[in-house]
């Protein structure tokens, strides 16, 4: 084989593999060192300028970035300038509705804000815009969805063929689950993961002036999901500040595991939108975060990298392996457990609400419509174009209060015999593809909250004040990243 799509991961491997023994003998001081000096520098060469004058700068200059890329892409059958704009617009209203609701609308570290807002727009043009970034993420993606295909192979051996060839939700999504989180915590155990995220981490610390603990699990959360990336902080979180613990859980909320995947690529999603709205999420989730709930205490981890934490139970490849498998499991079991508790419920109130619509006469009144009327405003800032915002807002609000299965079911499945996605224009779809893109629903609300008060008891009060604000901003993160790739469209 001699095309690079196919030598790419060897290639990764290789770096990987040297790298880390490279390191672990000369560390990496000779790289951090000058980069940090040179941060700390362009810090230290504006003092005479004022701090609202350089964040009134960078405002104007994001903006001019912003404008010049959106109106100089030609326009197409998916994106014209005025429907960039109206995107535009909604980013701009939505950021002014944050920092006009945020806790310490004075504290607010616009640095952050600006910066963390350049990345996630960067990210946009390159994946969107750039062949060579399209193409990584493309490959990227199936390399993804080629690595998760291997739980077939377990299904198979303990099923059959005929329960593996059902294709259902269950038989996709459960077996991959599992897999991956074997194959995560046996990297975990060798020490691949901590690696990759620590140097992740430290380039988030750098660019956006954030803390130690809550850049690692910014960093960590697309590989590990939002309850597993709490792990490595363990030992922080009972001295983290609120600010932190709120960033934390927002980064949560803000993006999907990888164990995850597998079951949306089952329901016909497409694996590159999903991986592309997780990597732009990220900084977008702590730029919120530090937008809706700025630092006003003085955190033992800022401007200091901690080192990730793993179990140390652990003896070997095999019982890493074993562990993996068992947790696993137990998200598999509370992932089906939550499914049918959501959707039952949800149609029971469904039939309510339809039982009641017959005696105001209103027909089919469902939560989904009643919530899609509600967050219609918040679908059209999107960049929705006019006659999808009803469906597309639907599925805003039904992932909210369900989960981004349920959304992603009811955009891409058939129901009487037409599945919504094929009702929906090109750009409305991508719209929603992306802006369902997040674990950012009521249910992971009690999850969070059982899986942090676990680790920090001391602060479960403080966790379950501040998870409805977390849950509420990471969400946003995830539809601010639609928004931008609507732009560059």
């Amino acid at each position: 084989m001699t095309q690079l799509s196919d030598i790419l991961p060897f290639i990764f491997l290789y770096v990987f593999v040297s790298g880390k023994m490279l390191f672990a003998f000369v560390g990496t001081s000779f790289v951090t060192r000058p980069v940090s000096r040179v941060s700390q520098s362009i810090r230290s060469s504006t003092p005479h300028i004022p701090l609202r004058l350089r964040y009134l700068v960078g405002v104007v200059v994001l903006v001019a970035i912003v404008l010049s890329v959106s109106l100089t892409i030609p326009e197409n059958s998916a994106g014209r300038r005025i429907d960039r704009m109206q995107s535009f617009l909604g980013i701009i209203v939505i950021v002014l509705v944050m920092t006009a609701t945020s806790r310490h609308p004075r504290r607010i570290q616009w640095r952050t804000v600006i910066v963390g807002i350049l990345l996630q727009f960067c990210l946009g043009c390159i994946v969107v815009k750039t062949k060579w970034g399209s193409d990584f993420f493309t490959w990227l993606a199936s390399m993804a969805s080629s690595l998760l295909a291997f739980a077939n192979y377990g299904t198979t051996f303990l099923f059959g063929d005929t329960v593996e060839s059902l294709n259902t939700l269950a038989v996709t999504l459960f077996p991959a689950i599992i897999f991956f989180s074997a194959f995560i915590q046996v990297v975990q155990y060798l020490g691949g993961i901590q690696w990759i995220i620590k140097k992740i981490g430290w380039a988030f610390q750098q660019l956006l002036a954030t803390s130690g603990t809550e850049s690692m699990v910014a960093a960590a959360s697309p590989f590990l999901g939002m309850s597993e990336s709490g792990l490595l902080i363990k030992d922080y979180l009972e001295n983290m500040t609120d600010s932190e613990i709120h960033a934390c859980m927002t980064a949560g909320f803000a993006t999907v595991s990888g164990s995850t995947l597998q079951g949306y690529i089952a329901l016909g999603v497409d694996a590159k939108n999903i991986i592309t709205a997780c990597v732009m999420s990220i900084p977008c989730s702590l730029a919120l975060s530090k937008l809706r709930y700025p630092e006003t205490e003085e955190s033992m981890t800022r401007g200091v990298m901690v080192d990730p934490q793993r179990d140390t139970d652990e003896v070997n490849v095999l019982h890493a392996l074993a562990n993996g498998a068992a947790i696993g499991m137990n998200l598999s079991l509370l992932i089906a457990a939550n499914l049918i508790a959501i959707i039952s419920l949800v149609n029971f109130i469904d039939f309510l609400l339809t039982w009641l619509g017959q005696f105001v006469a209103i027909h089919q009144l469902t939560l989904e419509l009643i919530l899609g009327y509600i967050l219609y405003p918040y679908a059209w800032l999107l960049g929705v174009p006019h006659k999808d915002i009803l469906n597309v807002s639907q599925l805003l609000g039904l992932k909210f209060v369900a989960n981004e299965f349920v959304a992603y079911q009811r955009l891409t499945v058939a129901t009487n015999g037409l599945a919504l996605k094929s009702v929906l224009s090109s750009r409305a779809l991508t719209i929603a593809e992306f802006a369902l893109c997040g674990f950012g629903n009521l249910g992971s609300i009690a999850i969070q909250i059982g899986v942090m008060g676990t680790l920090a008891p001391s602060r479960k009060a403080d966790i379950s004040r501040l998870i409805l604000s977390a849950c509420i901003t990471g969400s946003i993160a995830t539809t601010i990243t639609a928004a931008i790739i609507s732009m560059v469209m």
